[in-house]
């Protein structure tokens, strides 16, 4: 008998596939004692002056539908934020908030990707950015993330969209220059595509290099998210702010998919950006320093100047997918292979965004397995 359902699906879908990381997640829910350093999540609760914001917008009631774009209150906030944390000028008016930065990305591809338009990444490239280029059936352009402007000119487009990239990045936590962000936002001018930063690991910045794009070139759209910074991935929160005809156009397709940012956790977004985490910032700078010195006699690695992650060249003769399988069945380790960040297929990414002890019995498996 045929699968009734065999030809229900859009053609759209053959272009896209489960994470790897997510099927990590489901792995180790099955693993009795695992060393995850897959997932990229902080270990640390959210803070207690959050979860209070929450649940007393719940027991006031607030929670009904809010405006698309997000309650007034929050918006000003960010605004704030964003003029004196990041140099952007913006006003409550253009900004949007939304449930996470994945959705601001889904926003976004459906208000600027038709089939054949090209998308520039800097890689190696957050997973999603690739996922969404190959299901919207644009063109993928990588770009290292050590470009210098011989690197740009070398490059030729006919229908450049979108410029995008992380900073501090997932999965190197390399930061981009001053110098490579003005060279985007040239290519951005001359090509009328959008430059994208996103942001959301802002805060992670442990050596004081990060610049808000935004500073730099003005018409950059910029995503921030409270999921990896306040500890809140759950809770689904973002915002964007950025040229006014792009956040019109997103917030319009909001009103006809997401609704809405959730009403309770506006109000905890609130609180969040009184909330000082600095503590949790040293915590994982000492961890990522931890990471590095052990790694280093082993392996290359791309210097991590911020975020939670440490990408590395695995051992000579195995691929990702192998080493990350031995990682499992020798050490019940948990990592993720590299492919979906690059083209390449001889790194790992390595999450340090845990407790120290779970970081030091990742780390002496790996020592293990790198030896071996």
């Amino acid at each position: 008998m045929n699968d009734i359902l065999e030809n229900i699906f859009s053609e759209r879908m053959n272009y896209i596939d489960t994470s790897q990381i997510r099927k990590m997640f489901d792995l180790a829910q099955k693993l009795k004692n695992p060393i995850n350093l897959s997932i990229g999540q902080p270990h640390f609760p959210t803070p207690e002056p959050i979860i209070e914001a929450m649940e007393k917008a719940l027991r006031d009631g607030k929670t009904s539908y809010t405006m698309t774009q997000g309650i007034p209150e929050l918006r000003e906030k960010l605004a704030e934020k964003f003029r004196t944390k990041n140099g952007i000028s913006t006003n409550p008016d253009n900004i949007l908030v939304s449930s996470g930065v994945s959705s601001l990305l889904i926003l976004l591809f459906l208000a600027t990707i038709d089939p054949g338009d090209e998308v520039l990444l800097i890689e190696p490239a957050f997973l999603i950015y690739r996922g969404l280029t190959s299901f919207f059936r644009a063109k993928e352009v990588l770009l290292n993330q050590n470009f210098t402007k011989n690197d740009l000119e070398k490059l030729n487009f006919r229908r450049l969209k979108l410029i995008l990239y992380s900073s501090p990045s997932n999965p190197t936590g390399y930061i981009l220059t001053k110098e490579q962000i003005q060279l985007l936002g040239e290519l951005a001018d001359k090509t009328g595509a959008i430059l994208v930063s996103d942001e959301i690991y802002e805060m992670f910045d442990y050596d004081k290099k990060f610049i808000s794009a935004g500073s730099i070139y003005p018409n950059t759209l910029t995503f921030m998210g409270f999921s990896k910074s306040y500890s809140m991935t759950g809770l689904r929160l973002s915002a964007a702010t950025g040229p006014q005809k792009i956040i019109k156009a997103m917030t319009t397709l909001q009103q006809y998919t997401i609704v809405c940012a959730p009403t309770p956790v506006q109000y905890a977004g609130i609180k969040a950006l009184e909330v000082d985490l600095s503590s949790y910032v040293e915590y994982y700078k000492k961890n990522r320093d931890m990471l590095k010195n052990a790694l280093e006699p082993y392996t290359r690695f791309y210097e991590p100047d911020g975020a939670i992650y440490l990408f590395a060249q695995v051992p000579s003769g195995y691929t990702d997918m192998n080493f990350c399988e031995k990682a499992i069945q020798e050490k019940q380790l948990l990592i993720v292979p590299g492919y979906i960040f690059t083209n390449q297929n001889n790194w790992v990414r390595i999450s340090f965004a845990v407790d120290r002890n779970n970081l030091e019995r990742g780390i002496e498996a790996l020592k293990e397995l790198y030896r071996s």
